[in-house]
């Protein structure tokens, strides 16, 4: 590893001076001898080849221009440039259909129909409430919950005519438990929150009033999630497992290496462990 990196950390359009919790990683990197910048990730001015690394943080808006995404990705494959997650991790993990191949090796994730086509409304009746999401998303954006009383062919068939879709039940201890997300740098486990939605919501984002909590995971929860990093990528340098506790264990509902939230305020020591699983993994 050369002595000194000139890293890019990637943001988006509305946060070009990072979030709070990417700019606590700038005077660590700094005090390593690097040189930290911030890029917007689709700025077509930006000399990406003249980074030796660049960091995915908050391409927070990927979701909504996923042609330009992959198109940005896809250039570091055989770049001198690193990017980290790699773009082949970053390419897989940008399309929820991953969840598919977990569920194959073994991995308990929500039931879950994959759709490309035509889904049946016959073939979801059996759940009373069902959670609409696209495959590629973030956010909460256009997932919907609907009760199957109420759902006819015609509503099903317009939420999901272009595209791909996830199609789960409803899991009622979302409302109440709401999501757990356990963080791993480097394959190890860092930290964990419990994410709670407001009274009558089931997203689990602040922006819909949702409340984060500190969370202690037990050490079989800690290892199930480990599992599932090293099943999904073990070479990823971030990971983020999101998952709900149920009386019938614990459900995966999706891996992130992309660009999640690192929530450095509930861990101090999180963004120097980050950091060192950056520089470990060159």
């Amino acid at each position: 590893m050369k002595e000194m990196l000139k890293i890019g950390i990637a943001t988006y359009n509305k946060l070009p001076n990072l979030t709070e919790n990417d700019r606590l990683l700038i005077p660590i990197f700094e005090a390593k001898g690097h040189k930290i910048v911030p890029e917007i990730w689709d700025n077509p001015e930006v000399k990406w080849d003249t980074y030796d690394l660049v960091v995915v943080r908050s391409t927070w808006d990927y979701y909504l221009k996923p042609v330009a995404f992959k198109n940005w990705i896809s250039q570091f494959v055989n770049s001198k440039t690193r990017l980290i997650n790699s773009p082949e991790i970053v390419l897989k993990n940008s399309h929820k259909f991953y969840l598919k191949e977990l569920s194959k090796k073994g991995v308990n994730i929500i039931p879950t129909l994959f759709s490309s086509e035509k889904i049946e409304l016959e073939t979801i009746k059996f759940w009373e409430k069902v959670v609409i999401k696209p495959a590629v998303s973030a956010g909460s954006h256009e997932t919907e919950v609907f009760e199957t009383a109420d759902l006819t062919q015609d509503i099903l068939d317009s939420k999901i005519e272009t595209g791909d879709w996830l199609i789960q039940p409803f899991l009622e201890e979302i409302k109440s438990a709401g999501e757990i997300s356990m963080l791993f740098f480097g394959g190890e486990f860092s930290h964990a929150i419990q994410k709670i939605p407001k009274s009558g919501d089931f997203r689990v984002q602040k922006q819909f009033g949702a409340q984060y909590l500190n969370y202690e995971p037990s050490r079989e929860l800690i290892s199930t999630a480990k599992n599932i990093v090293e099943i999904t990528e073990k070479k990823s340098t971030y990971a983020h497992i999101d998952g709900v506790m149920t009386k019938n264990g614990f459900f995966l509902m999706e891996v992130e290496m992309i660009e999640p939230d690192l929530f450095f305020e509930h861990a101090p020591e999180g963004p120097n462990r980050f950091v060192e699983a950056v520089l470990k993994g060159l």
